[in-house]
């Protein structure tokens, strides 16, 4: 089944339950897929700016795999590779992605940091920036932005400080994550976002800001980046 872009939420219920119901760990993790789905507005954002795309998309720090079982939900059949630290839910979301027969998707268990990024087109790094300690967030950019620089469009979506009691709200997401146990990292740094642009900018890179908390009233603001030099020809939607 692949419906149109979600322009409705009874189109996006339908795709959310889909795939939630692909993954055979739980009602629990269920409930949470069909909830993150649904009222993530980075769903709906990356959607809007993958759907055209073309190549390969590199998804840091998957997770469960849900951008890309989003995407094809709707019809998105760019080439996927998802990398994430946690084996658990790297074959959770391999499983899921078999299930619904979803082509072109493929998922591995490693460390980011060390992830060749060439020949990617679009890399996403939703969420994962600020469980990087602070010289492993200065890779981190440093790695993205070289690859802006030989025309890849990068995606960060990061929660961040100085935004008063909406980075209090993101500090106190961040400590029931790591009490929970639902993230292994022992880190929890948010980066200031001021800072995070000027880095990127002194590395030759055009970098666009909107806030994307949507009704979660977290500090989250997604970075699209792309280079200075005109590589970058697509279109943007922001």
């Amino acid at each position: 089944m692949i419906l149109p872009p979600p322009s409705s939420r009874k189109s996006r219920r339908l795709a959310a339950t889909r795939i939630a119901e692909a993954f055979h760990d739980g009602r629990w993790l269920q409930g949470y897929i069909a909830g993150k789905l649904l009222h993530d507005p980075l769903f709906q954002t990356a959607l809007a700016i993958l759907m055209e795309r073309e190549g390969q998309i590199i998804d840091l720090g998957c997770g469960l795999g849900l951008l890309a079982l989003w995407l094809r939900e709707h019809g998105c059949k760019i080439s996927y590779l998802g990398c994430d630290l946690d084996s658990w839910k790297v074959n959770a979301g391999r499983c899921a992605a078999a299930r619904l027969t979803y082509e072109e998707i493929e998922f591995i268990t490693g460390n980011m940091l060390e992830l060749p990024l060439n020949g990617a087109t679009t890399i996403c790094a939703f969420d994962v920036l600020h469980y990087l300690p602070p010289i492993g967030q200065e890779q981190m950019i440093l790695k993205l932005a070289e690859a802006a620089r030989t025309g890849a469009l990068v995606l960060i979506r990061t929660g961040v400080r100085g935004c008063g009691w909406h980075s209090g709200l993101a500090e106190l997401q961040e400590w029931w994550i790591r009490a929970s146990g639902w993230i292994p990292s022992t880190n929890r740094t948010l980066p200031r976002l001021d800072e995070m642009v000027r880095k990127f900018e002194t590395l030759d890179c055009r970098v666009e800001v909107t806030p994307l908390h949507g009704i979660i009233p977290f500090s989250n603001y997604c970075l699209k980046i792309s280079s200075t030099h005109g590589i970058q020809e697509q279109p943007s939607v922001w």
